[in-house]
């Protein structure tokens, strides 16, 4: 058992450590900046043969749910997609997708690295930890395709190496 001033981490403090990790990309995988070294606009908007995406595609789609998240942590309503298509939006430039991506995945790894946070519930009744995780999990499950992607068109690994396995 531990108290307010025990060094031993708290379950808050693991679980912040644990899924505000996630929003870099994790210890057990590539991060987000390195899978995104070296990649001009141009191959950002590349898509492989026998792929459905783009890199920019998947980050805009990742983005698109990133900000939605920030929203209702914010207090808004708003609304969710009707369909999956909802959820994709056209990526736009490369650059300002990737900017506000990085900031996004930096502002939702401090709400999950916040003890009290990840405790408060949302309107439907359930700690933000929850949707921290799941939005986290998604984040990573993109991830490794843009890896993919980036394998497909020959871009991998990244200027300064990289797994390949």
């Amino acid at each position: 058992m531990t108290d307010e001033t025990s060094k031993e981490p708290g379950l808050c403090d693991v679980f912040g450590k644990a899924v505000g990790n996630l929003y870099r990309g994790g210890p057990a995988n590539v991060s987000w900046e390195r899978a995104f070294e070296g990649l001009t606009a141009e191959d950002a908007r590349r898509v492989p043969p026998h792929l459905p995406h783009s890199v920019a595609q998947v980050v805009a789609h990742v983005q698109f749910w990133q900000a939605y998240l920030l929203r209702v942590i914010g207090g808004e309503n708003p609304p969710t997609p009707e369909h999956a298509a909802g959820g994709w939006p056209a990526p736009g430039n490369w650059e300002e997708v990737k900017t506000a991506f990085q900031q996004d995945a930096a502002r939702l790894r401090e709400y999950a690295r916040d003890d009290a946070f990840i405790l408060t519930t949302d309107r439907q009744g359930q700690p933000y930890g929850v949707a921290l995780t799941n939005f986290a999990g998604h984040s990573v499950y993109h991830l490794g395709q843009v890896v993919n992607i980036r394998q497909a068109l020959g871009l991998w690994p990244p200027p300064s190496g990289g797994d390949t396995w």
